[in-house]
């Protein structure tokens, strides 16, 4: 028992210095792996400030050993400073330089990316070689968006080749070709442009071989309001031929189906071909830039306008000071860039100012302002009837500004209101014969004639679609445009449409020079004296005292009695020479609508509408009206 008692105490005595033991080894690992670990932290830190250093530190691009050896050699080489920077700069790689970040945002960005991107692109002055080489990179997008920003570089667009199978072709068997292919059947297609394409066809292409002469057409054709009046003579020019070509192309264009033939088919390199061949025609490009805007309306378009090199031409129209080239540009790339534009501009409906892009004329707190809308007379136009008073007559609107033309505007409302509210007021003029009128009294069919109430809803459509209505506006009208106001404004009212509605809610103001408000004695002549002197069918809704005109002025007093519409009119005291005779148009008992402010002014019914400077009454009355109306659409005070 004695012996079992030592062998037990010894083997415990055994086991707590092995558990001893044990327990120290484990106490060594885990000092041992401590340190360990502090050092790798330690490390680590010492690592992390390293790269810090380096990174706090001026990077530095590998330069070549030549051109070391250059700049070792400055002094004996004479390299300059200049050519030193272009050689480091020529060593970035390309997608990291600014410009083409730029290029990329506009090209692939988001919407307010590409905005920002194009607007700072447009800034951008740099060599000719980098110029080209982001013109060749930009996509449709931002080249209608640089296009239509305002002070952009034109080397962002390059020109375009015809294609071989147009180079050496003849352009009036083009034409005739085009005109063939159009097809006739369409229930859209109204019979004036059957006719008048049959005509080009018969009269005019057909027979050309025989007939081209070199000769000047002026005298054919109506300076005031761009239409043909008459058939030209056996003996005619390329350029007659070619215009009346277009002017058959043009009223197809406002068919959609028509545009798709358009396009399929040469047309577009036709044009070009047209353009380069008759450089210093401006009816031939006004007719070419018209036919453009219509085909722009549809977005399937967009991309065979911008591969046929259309834009490239277009961004150099806009700038024109020719209105007749200028507007119709304007209009057409406003129409392919919808997608930031919001609005478009259907036939007749041109934006005068601010032609910027980036002004979108949205209205909310950023972007708010005022529309004016300006309405033309009888034989007037849009690109004629608003520039600056000429006394002597010897401009029109063919006219190429020259250096005598020094503070002359061909179209004040443009030119005179840009500098002053050109964020908060957009210009839009309308052209009530806008294509089918165009071609006079010509037609045998006389159903296009439009009456005044037809007029009316067709521009009150186009104006919705424009944005109109959607915020103040202010509508100024001369002659019959002042009754195209008044019935528009009034069937605004009643209509059931929520869009047209608005239009008549945010009417702030009229403006209405030499407005026959009851009539003219000019509708009361003979017969046969009224149609030689007012080949119009319009004049007959105009005698004096008609009930119908009657019945709207009163429709119209009730109108701004409701909507407290502020109304200035204009009444001519001198008569007009027109065809060797003094008449008096609009007496000025007529041209008072018995509502608002009235003043007789010592102007015929001519000039009554195109003052002869900013102080003149006739443009000071109606800028006090619009910056009252600014004033009141200021969100800031309200």
């Amino acid at each position: 028992m004695t012996k079992n008692k030592k062998m037990f105490a010894a083997i415990g005595t055994s086991s707590v210095v092995v558990s001893s033991g044990l327990l120290a080894w484990q106490l060594y690992q885990v000092r041992n792996k401590k340190q360990e670990l502090q050092q790798d932290s330690l490390s680590c830190h010492q690592e992390q400030q390293q790269m810090e250093q380096q990174a706090s530190m001026p990077q530095y691009i590998p330069v070549p050993q030549n051109l070391l050896d250059s700049i070792n050699q400055f002094e004996e080489m004479k390299l300059s400073p200049i050519e030193t920077k272009e050689d480091l700069r020529s060593m970035i790689p390309r997608q990291l330089k600014r410009p083409w970040r730029l290029m990329d945002l506009a090209n692939r960005g988001e919407y307010e990316q590409h905005l920002k991107a194009v607007r700072e692109l447009s800034k951008l002055s740099l060599p000719d070689g980098e110029m080209t080489q982001l013109a060749q990179s930009c996509s449709r997008r931002t080249a209608v968006g640089l296009a239509r920003t305002e002070g952009v570089d034109l080397r962002y667009f390059l020109s375009k080749p015809l294609p071989p199978d147009v180079v050496d072709r003849d352009i009036i068997d083009m034409f005739r070709e085009i005109l063939v292919k159009l097809p006739s059947g369409s229930a859209e297609l109204h019979d004036c442009i059957k006719y008048f394409t049959n005509t080009a066809l018969d009269q005019y292409v057909t027979n050309s071989d025989d007939h081209i002469l070199d000769i000047d057409i002026s005298e054919g054709f109506h300076r005031d309001s761009h239409q043909i009046k008459s058939i030209p003579r056996p003996s005619i020019s390329q350029e007659t031929i070619i215009e009346h070509c277009l002017q058959a192309l043009l009223s197809h264009s406002t068919v959609e189906d028509q545009c798709s033939v358009l396009v399929t088919s040469l047309a577009l390199p036709l044009f070009t071909k047209v353009v380069h061949a008759h450089p210093n025609n401006p009816r031939i490009k006004s007719l070419v830039g018209k036919i453009l805007a219509n085909i722009s309306l549809h977005p399937a378009h967009h991309e065979s306008l911008f591969k046929s090199g259309w834009v490239t031409t277009l961004a150099t129209w806009k700038s024109s000071p020719n209105l007749l080239v200028s507007l119709p540009a304007i209009k057409a790339l406003a129409n392919m860039d919808v997608e930031y534009g919001v609005h478009t501009f259907m036939p007749g409906i041109y934006m005068l100012g601010p032609q910027d892009r980036h002004v979108q004329h949205r209205n909310n707190l950023s972007n708010w302002g005022v529309d004016v809308v300006f309405i033309h007379g009888l034989w007037g136009g849009v690109f004629y009837t608003w520039r600056q008073q000429d006394k002597e007559n010897i401009r029109d609107c063919e006219t190429e500004v020259g250096d005598d033309d020094d503070g002359y505007s061909f179209c004040w409302p443009r030119d005179w209101l840009e500098e002053d509210c050109r964020d908060h007021v957009r210009v839009i003029g309308c052209d009530f014969d806008s294509y089918l009128s165009q071609w006079g009294n010509n037609c045998p069919t006389q159903s296009y004639k439009q009456n005044l109430e037809e007029r009316s809803e067709d521009m009150l459509a186009k104006l919705v679609q424009a944005g109109v209505g959607s915020r103040p506006v202010i509508f100024v009208g001369h002659s019959m445009g002042g009754l195209i106001i008044k019935k528009m404004l009034v069937s605004a009212q009643t209509s059931g449409d929520a869009d047209l509605q608005q239009v008549a809610e945010n009417t702030r103001g009229v403006v209405f020079y030499s407005t026959p408000h009851e009539g003219t004695h000019i509708a009361k002549m003979n017969s046969v004296v009224k149609y030689f002197f007012f080949p119009s069918v319009e004049v007959q809704e105009l005698e004096i005292d008609s009930p119908a005109l009657l019945e709207l002025n009163t429709y119209f007093k009730q109108f701004v009695e409701k909507f407290k519409t502020r109304v200035i009119s204009f009444g001519e005291t001198i008569p007009t020479r027109h065809l060797g005779v003094d008449l008096t148009f609009v007496p000025p008992e007529s041209s008072n609508p018995g509502v608002g402010e009235f003043l007789t002014v010592p102007y015929n019914h001519m000039d009554i509408c195109k003052p002869e400077s900013r102080k003149s009454i006739l443009f000071r009355k109606f800028y006090n009206l619009l910056w009252d109306c600014v004033d009141d659409a200021m969100p800031y005070v309200q």
